[in-house]
């Protein structure tokens, strides 16, 4: 899956005390996130992500009153499966360690260009979806087969039984024409097959996803085309 898509899905919340950097990030970055955010100290970040779900926070350690450490540890305690990165201009074995404890996902010593950061958080969203078996259909569209959902930014898209079973038939033999005896077998458990009723299924499935992703091959069967971006 590459990079931009990822990105391009996230909400990333960057806390930071020092107004020029935090200003330049939010000018440089946030093109490249589905929104991100900034607040200038821990109490800020702490009040703004029990406002609005994150995927990812960014965090400076040094800050007054609340510190990043402490606004990580109360990030974790609320969803532990955020993702949270730590900036720091030291690089020091004992909040190291805590980090760790707390389930901080990376540790960043500063200084740090924007494009190591985004090549930091891009890294451990690929390791994370991989793990969750997201799968990547192009345009934009992300599919996680375990709840039978496509995602596009903030849009939902909810898949039927039969739209799963197909896509997933589909997803099994990416490298090959599926017949349609095969998905006579896999995908209708229920109703009479017919030709026109996949005709059916696939126009839905366009028409909730995109054209180019199912391919028909006259006579045949049909193909997953994953290389549409």
């Amino acid at each position: 899956m590459d990079c931009v898509s990822i990105l391009k899905n996230l909400d990333v919340l960057y806390v930071e005390d020092e107004n020029q950097i935090r200003q330049m990030m939010q000018d440089v970055l946030q093109e490249d996130f589905h929104s991100f955010d900034t607040a200038a100290d821990g109490k800020e970040g702490l009040e703004k992500f029990q406002q609005k779900h994150f995927d990812c926070v960014v965090t400076d350690i040094e800050m007054e009153g609340m510190d990043g450490l402490t606004l990580a540890e109360k990030i974790k305690e609320i969803d532990e499966d955020v993702v949270v990165i730590l900036l720091t201009a030291y690089s020091e074995k004992e909040r190291l360690f805590k980090a760790i404890d707390i389930g901080v996902n990376k540790y960043l010593v500063k200084p740090f260009t924007p494009e190591k950061l985004l090549q930091t958080i891009c890294d451990i969203f690929s390791k994370k979806l991989a793990k969750e078996h997201i799968v990547d259909f192009g345009n934009g569209y992300l599919y996680n087969p375990q709840t039978a959902q496509v995602k596009k930014e903030d849009e939902v898209i909810k898949l039927t039984k039969k739209e799963k079973l197909f896509l997933d038939l589909l997803l099994e033999n990416r490298e090959h024409i599926v017949s349609f005896q095969e998905i006579e077998t896999h995908v209708w458990e229920e109703g009479e097959f017919s030709e026109n009723a996949l005709r059916t299924l696939v126009k839905r499935l366009r028409k909730k996803l995109f054209k180019e992703l199912i391919v028909n091959y006259s006579g045949l069967g049909y193909k997953i085309n994953l290389n549409k971006s």
